[in-house]
């Protein structure tokens, strides 16, 4: 079947076209997961060779390096694979993965690996000291197309040239919600713990948390045990993608979804690509409800049958929180919702998939909380100004009703697991505003801090702000007392 543009993608890849002629050198194109990314670039791809260019496709995964030469086998584009089991060739397109081309490119004497257009999947990667970064600079006279949905890093240094990156212009596509208003994605459930794991003596490491103390946290029969009872009430038997620590930590989940009589599988990096696709097809049919992957399946693979997310690795990375929300939001045949079963509290940090999000190239993600409200009977979120429940017709407009399972106490909340819940930026705001109260340490701010995903400097603010008001508030007493 042959490829086309949906209006939104042609407007985005007429803006990017025009950044280049308004003088842009590399132009970061921004697309939400499941907007089709590979489809707009792709196109690109077969335009510029259209012209006689030679364009390099570039991608980090199997997977990817997989979809991205599908698409343009549907574009009837012919092209290469740079590959560590692929065959040479001399074709002026070539898609690669990224760390198979980097290993070759010191030893590029005769230019092979010289392109006119470098297009980068998964761009919040490049950056000038990485893999990506070393074939970028081997193509330095080359225009460069990054796209992501994500274009964020964990440092929280910026992908353009200001902040040591290397793009130049940025384009934005339209938000999460506007696809899914438009029937492009679908419309995600969010349902979120009332209690956190506990991450009190998980460390950072690369501004995520360290991956084996974090694995000690998350990998514990009850978190994993209540993970499956909630995929048992919410949506049974639903395809779905169980994002997890380690393999070790995919084998015991997979281990407990088979014991509750659910079909499941282990996906791994090193999972052969003939047994890769089987079990993505068995995903699809039905033959497989569960697939547990440990940072497999986070970015970019085209999974559409998908139904369900359940998150089972806690994250500090803003990025790949969303990526992994994302997941379940391609449409496929007549799915229109997808449920997100957050027990790794990652949608508390960062928030739900469709709150709106400024991206810009300095670094900076300004996020604007959705005002939103659970309904009273079904606790879908629905806007604040709702008069009736669009998913049950719960009449919305009387008092709401004091009892929606959420814990009397949401101080700083720990524990291996808890009953879902749906989660509202209302929810957000009163944890905040009640640990905030229980605060009385910069220890205690902190803690808050990490929990909410913000950053470091905010605890600090938070805290120097409580002493400031203790001690006027002390001064003023002193000054009815007499004593001053």
């Amino acid at each position: 079947m042959a490829l086309e543009l949906f209006d939104y993608q042609a407007e985005g890849v007429g803006e990017v076209r025009q950044a280049y002629v308004d003088g842009a050198r590399a132009v970061l194109f921004v697309l939400p997961t499941g907007g089709g990314k590979t489809i707009c670039f792709s196109y690109m791809a077969m335009r510029a060779a259209g012209r006689g260019l030679r364009v390099l496709l570039l991608a980090h995964r199997r997977e990817l390096v997989g979809q991205i030469s599908a698409a343009l086998a549907r574009w009837d584009l012919p092209h290469g694979i740079i590959a560590p089991a692929a065959k040479p060739t001399q074709e002026p397109v070539q898609v690669a993965m990224a760390q198979t081309l980097a290993r070759r490119v010191p030893l590029d004497r005769a230019g092979r690996f010289r392109f006119d257009l470098v297009i980068v999947d998964e761009a919040h990667h490049a950056t000038p000291d990485s893999t990506w970064g070393a074939i970028i600079q081997h193509n330095d006279g080359a225009r460069l197309l990054g796209v992501s949905a994500t274009p964020c890093r964990l440092d929280g240094k910026g992908l353009g040239v200001a902040g040591g990156g290397f793009f130049d212009a940025l384009v934005i596509g339209p938000s999460v919600q506007t696809l899914i208003d438009r029937g492009r994605l679908a419309r995600p459930w969010v349902f979120s713990p009332e209690s956190l794991p506990d991450l009190g003596g998980v460390k950072k490491r690369g501004g995520d948390f360290e991956r084996e103390a974090l694995a000690a946290a998350m990998d514990k029969p009850s978190l994993t045990g209540n993970a499956v009872d909630h995929y048992r009430e919410h949506c049974p038997g639903a395809p779905a993608i169980a994002f997890t620590v380690t393999t070790k930590h995919s084998t015991h989940v997979v281990e407990q979804f088979q014991a509750a009589g659910f079909s499941a599988a282990v996906l791994t990096g090193s999972t052969p690509d003939r047994e890769r696709g089987q079990m993505i097809r068995d995903l699809g049919t039905g033959r497989l409800n569960v697939l547990a992957s440990c940072n497999v399946v986070s970015e970019g693979t085209d999974i559409p049958n998908v139904v369900a997310a359940i998150l089972l690795r806690a994250t500090a990375s803003f990025a790949l929180a969303k990526q992994q929300m994302g997941r379940p939001m391609r449409i496929a045949n007549d799915k229109t919702d997808c449920f997100i079963l957050d027990h790794a509290g990652n949608a508390l940090r960062h928030g739900p998939p469709e709150e709106p999000v400024e991206w810009s190239l300095n670094g900076e993600v300004k996020r604007r909380e959705s005002k939103l409200k659970p309904c009273y009977a079904c606790k879908v979120l629905v806007p604040q100004m709702a008069r009736a429940c669009p998913r049950c017709g719960h009449s919305m407009t009387g008092a709401q009703p004091a009892a929606l399972g959420f814990q009397e106490d949401l101080a700083l909340p720990v524990a291996d697991g808890g009953k879902l819940v749906e989660l509202t930026p209302e929810r957000r705001r009163e944890y905040r505003a009640q640990a905030e109260q229980a605060a009385r340490t910069l220890d205690d701010y902190k803690a808050i801090g990490e929990t909410l995903g913000y950053k470091a400097k905010w605890a600090e603010l938070r805290y120097q702000s409580k002493l400031n008001t203790e001690h006027f508030k002390n001064r003023m007493a002193e000054k009815r007392n007499g004593r001053l």
